[in-house]
């Protein structure tokens, strides 16, 4: 049993690709809605109607209770769990196989890496629905180093991840997966006006608690300080193309 959990709020632009995508891949999801005011919900019950979708206790963008609630719901279920956030795309060359090949490790815990999808300036059109997203795009910026744990994200069988704030640490022992098997972070990409604007959603529905201790402090930007932050991505995003071990994912 494979189970997906992610937080959505306001996400009916990249929740088609996301869900046509993981679907195939895990046994069931667990998502869970922070407060939508845009057409999420129905997207979920009509594109993953057997998944389950669930009411936010937060309902502001604290990330350490976000955390919290995500931990409480791993443990009450059983096998491989994986959250991700609706930006995040696994993408393995096993497809569902990974979960069997992860069972034969003997493991408990993987990181796995992640390749920020980064456009370059006036390189693409808008993706279509009619094509996996993962087909769409292959520029970003590659993780240099197998061993680069902070840009990871966790699958695991714990009873829970007992992440740090973010998710991208745990305080459980775990292994780097090496094997061709990634995560696609669409961080700045597709760069266009919807993912302009999911970006700047969420640095407004951050609480004043989690401001005074530096939590989520990296979402607070207006228009002009999130596209310097592209820009500063797009002078060292490359053709992945071009990188064996990316090739032999076989989107």
């Amino acid at each position: 049993m494979a189970t997906l959990i992610s937080h959505f709020y306001n996400e009916e632009y990249l929740l088609p690709w996301w869900l046509m995508h993981h679907i195939p891949l895990f046994d069931h999801g667990i998502l869970i809605n922070r407060g939508s005011t845009d057409g999420s919900v129905e997207i979920i019950r009509k594109l993953a109607p057997h998944w389950e979708i669930r009411n936010s206790r937060v309902p502001d963008f604290h990330a350490v209770e976000v955390d919290k609630e995500v931990m409480d719901i791993e443990k009450r279920i059983s096998g491989w769990k994986m959250v991700l956030n609706t930006t995040e795309f696994l993408v393995s060359r096993y497809g569902k196989q990974l979960f069997p090949i992860l069972d034969s490790l003997g493991g408990k815990m993987y990181s796995i890496r992640t390749i920020v999808m980064v456009d370059p300036p006036g390189y693409y059109r808008d993706p279509v629905y009619d094509l996996p997203l993962v087909k769409q795009r292959y520029h970003g910026v590659f993780p240099p180093d197998p061993h680069a744990l902070y840009i990871g994200r966790f699958i695991h069988r714990h009873k829970s991840g007992h992440y740090t704030a973010g998710r991208h640490w745990t305080t459980r022992p775990y292994e780097v997966f090496i094997n061709p098997t990634f995560i696609m972070k669409f961080s700045f990409s597709p760069w266009n006006g919807p993912m302009r604007a999911r970006k700047l959603q969420i640095g407004p529905t951050i609480p004043h608690a989690a401001k005074t201790r530096n939590i989520g402090g990296h979402h607070l930007f207006n228009a002009q300080e999130l596209e310097a932050r592209y820009m500063a991505f797009a002078t060292i995003t490359e053709d992945l193309r071009r990188i064996p071990e990316f090739r032999s994912i076989r989107l």
